[in-house]
């Protein structure tokens, strides 16, 4: 098992061990198990189980990140990790205990030299190799979905902050001060509220009809939650008397409130109505719980999904708690009846009936993306619910009133609930893909995988058809937005086969392919690249190609929001930085001038290539600094990137990329800190030393990533 220290101990065939480093086993092997740390009990017990013999049951390799926290490996039965074929991103030198290595190994390491990335770890050499199956976080285990996978597509950089964390120098000092001056800008975004006081906080008039109506043209033309109709009349009635209204009706100031606080994140490039959000959020939580006990009602069902939206959009929350309230939403659904087809149900007026519809394939879209974004199992399946996609109506079709049955408009007419249907064709594809990857009792393969994405890639390609018949057609936002949702999907299947795709181009080329296409895609909706207008060789190439004009409102949706907002692009821009460093290696190993002169000044294939993933790196950098300024203040995000394009550049140059680590890195942290002083209103943030935060360390509190933990048990892990 991996230790804190990152050493390694392995089973030999006498169930020995023969040591990896030269430094102690965390976990002294078990005679009686199966010589890797598993007591008789769970391993015989697991063989015994499924009818497999001794020596066909999955291994496991922990490796062990301060910052990250603890990855597992599967090392499949029969295999034995080989030092021997470490990847190309590990340039360590042997140690004392690592004699049987032998010169092969030092001679490669003075060949991987040339490129200058170094990491301490071996963690890359068993991910080329063999798959990551989970990652331990604060005690939580997570499938590889979840976006901290990403990380360790860049080890180098991991390794980099893993090394300043332990040794809390002025890096770790300057992060410890960005969390301090975080926590004070936090607390002035709070707003003084008496509970049960609805609509205190409303804007203008003139403000609140520009926030109601980027809801409307952006989030509930896909996800439909209300009857718009009924909801502007609400909307009136509450400006021509608000007193009146708010004591009548405080749920509908509550939903309106919601839909003003998703408006507010598309409403500029600041988020400067975040507070105001923060506390329409806080009084629909309260409106919730107020009577005691959860509201049963579509009324309630819909106020749910409109403070589901809320939070990813305006309020920093974990993936784990959205994946957990996404299931007391599922319950609460169906408790409401909803997961029930109206044409099983007593009868209905159709605008009640077609709610219900739309509103049960918002429920489960929200739900089943939750927990492919939080690595958890997804609650539900097909047998679970009989509920049918809604029809293809407009809202003003649809009557309180008006009984009998709704000859809904032509599929090529594009109506309210267009795009919702198109995505829900969908679905059966997409729950089949989480149910797969974030199974523990499913045998994963990459054939499997390839099958599932073959199909994946079917309902996407009926979906663009499907866009392309309708008119007028979708908005910008709406397309993008459903490639978003499909990407997520893409990623899961096959970004655990990307490591392994350097090592093996034949067999998983085509998921590094799919990986990086996905990655470039989904980087031009935000990434403006306007650095590169300054390149040659991409000013002739987009003169060929040319640049694709960005939604605005897409653009401070991934600037301003949060959760998978936030984490898909972030995992695009890992990708990104994946397929260069790869770009470089490979022509390090393909190039006979790789050895006399550095990357950047080859003719190769790979330096074209390179051109365009470098100006997307940096356009990334600006934009994690966005997303500061727009009120993110998790600075490692800016860090991170910073250093993995540092490494990365210094490689090219024929440099070491430590130095340039470092430099890039403190060079990074000096301007975070300024710019959150200057939002905390002191202009400066000096001392000698670091605020004290208490025990919570550094990766609790930051949201990004955990501090590592000792005494992980993983016998229960299988």
């Amino acid at each position: 098992m991996r230790s804190r220290t990152k050493a390694c101990s392995y089973s030999d065939h006498q169930g020995g061990t023969a040591a990896a480093t030269g430094t102690p086993p965390r976990r002294e092997p078990n005679n009686d198990g199966d010589g890797f740390g598993f007591p008789k009990s769970v391993a015989d017990d697991k063989a015994e189980d499924r009818g497999l013999e001794q020596d066909e049951v999955p291994r496991r390799e922990l490796w062990q990140s301060s910052i990250l926290g603890s990855v597992l490996l599967t090392i499949p039965s029969g295999s034995k990790p080989d030092l021997q074929e470490a990847s190309f991103t590990s340039d360590n030198a042997p140690t004392q205990g690592t004699a049987h290595v032998g010169n092969e190994y030092a001679e490669r390491n003075q060949q991987s030299s040339t490129h200058g990335l170094r990491t301490n770890s071996t963690v890359a050499s068993y991910m080329d190799k063999y798959p990551i199956r989970g990652i331990i976080v604060k005690k939580r285990h997570v499938s590889p979905t979840h976006w901290l996978f990403s990380m360790t597509l860049s080890p180098h950089a991991l390794d980099w902050l893993d090394s300043q964390m332990r040794s809390q120098g002025k890096i770790w000092q300057d992060m410890m001060t960005c969390k301090y001056l975080a926590r004070s800008i936090k607390a002035r975004r709070i707003l003084s509220w008496t509970e049960g006081q609805y609509g205190k906080h409303l804007p203008t008039r003139e403000v609140a009809d520009d926030l109601v109506d980027a809801y409307l043209r952006t989030f509930e033309g896909i996800y439909r939650i209300v009857h718009v109709p009924t909801y502007k009349r609400a909307y009136e009635a509450l400006w021509d008397s608000p007193g009146l209204a708010t004591l009548a009706n405080p749920g509908y100031v509550v939903q309106l409130q919601l839909c003003l606080a998703i408006g507010a994140s598309l409403h500029d490039d600041t988020f400067s109505l975040r507070s105001r959000a923060l506390q329409w959020i806080r009084e629909a939580e309260y409106w919730l719980d107020s009577s005691g006990k959860l509201r049963l009602t579509v009324f309630a069902i819909q106020t749910m999904c409109l403070l589901h939206l809320a939070r990813q959009t305006t309020q920093h929350i974990r993936e784990h708690q959205v994946w957990a309230s996404s299931g007391a939403l599922v319950r609460a659904a169906m408790s409401v009846g909803l997961h029930r087809d109206p044409k099983k149900l007593p009868p209905m007026p159709a605008l009640e009936a077609e709610m219900r519809r739309r509103l049960w394939a918002t429920v489960i879209e929200l739900a089943l993306d939750a927990s492919v974004d939080a690595g958890g199992p997804v609650m539900f399946s097909f047998d679970d619910f009989d509920c049918s996609l809604p029809l293809n109506l407009n809202d003003i079709e649809l009557d309180l009133n008006r009984d009998g049955e709704i000859t809904p408009s032509d599929p090529a007419e594009q109506t309210d609930t267009s795009i919702q249907i198109a995505l829900g064709r969908t679905f059966s594809a997409r729950l089949s893909i989480a149910k797969y990857v974030n199974g523990i009792k499913v045998n994963h393969s990459h054939s499997q995988t390839l099958q599932l994405s073959s199909e994946l890639m079917t309902e996407y390609r009926a979906l663009v058809k499907c866009w392309h018949s309708l008119r007028p057609g979708p908005s910008k936002f709406q397309q993008q937005y459903c490639e978003l949702v499909i990407s997520r999907y893409i990623f899961a299947l096959h970004l655990p086969y990307m490591p392994r795709a350097l090592r093996d181009p034949a067999q998983f080329y085509l998921s590094r392919t799919m990986c990086i296409d996905t990655a470039l895609r989904l980087s031009s909706f935000f990434l403006p690249l306007s650095s590169s207008r300054q390149e040659p060789l991409l000013v002739a190439v987009h003169s060929v190609l040319p640049f694709e004009n960005l939604c605005d409102d897409y653009v401070h949706l991934v600037t301003c929001g949060s959760d998978l907002f936030r984490t898909i692009p972030w995992r695009a821009v890992m990708v990104i930085a994946a397929e260069l460093t790869a770009t470089v290696h490979q022509t390090n190993d393909t190039s006979p001038w790789m050895s006399v002169i550095p990357f950047n000044e080859t003719h190769s294939s790979g330096r074209t290539r390179s051109v365009e993933l470098l100006s997307l790196l940096r356009e990334a950098i600006k934009w994690s600094k966005r997303r500061i300024q727009a009120g993110q203040h998790n600075v490692k995000d800016l860090v991170y990137i910073t250093v993995v394009l540092a490494g990365i550049e210094a490689a090219m140059e024929g440099a070491q990329a430590e130095e340039a680590m470092d430099t890039k890195g403190k060079e990074a942290l000096v301007e975070a800190v300024r710019t959150l002083a200057e939002m905390t209103g002191t202009g400066t943030a000096v001392w000698d030393n670091p605020p004290d935060l208490g025990d919570e360390g550094l990766g609790a509190t930051s949201e990004f990533w955990a501090m590592g933990f000792s005494g992980a048990e993983w016998d229960t892990f299988a």
